[in-house]
């Protein structure tokens, strides 16, 4: 499969809806390679970029921003 940036027409809720899906990809394949699978992990960081680029360029949906994390909470709070 080559790397070309193609154009899709999506609504938002079918992006939130494979970003959830990528999620759940993202657990389980972390938990298989905590159990030694190579080939697990090399996939588990393909999804992780897919989800960053994802959440790079998905438009915020509502008023409100995502949840921080609590690393970021902890990190505002530290940082006054």
């Amino acid at each position: 499969m080559s790397d070309e940036a193609l154009t899709v027409e999506m609504t938002a809720a079918d992006l939130d809806m494979i970003e959830a899906a990528l999620q759940t990809q993202e657990k389980i394949l972390s938990v298989q390679s905590r159990a030694g699978g190579k080939t697990a992990r090399a996939r588990l960081n393909e999804v992780k970029g897919l989800l960053r680029r994802m959440r790079r360029q998905h438009p915020q949906t509502g008023t409100s921003a995502r949840t921080p994390t609590w690393t970021e909470a902890a990190r505002s709070l530290f940082s006054l």
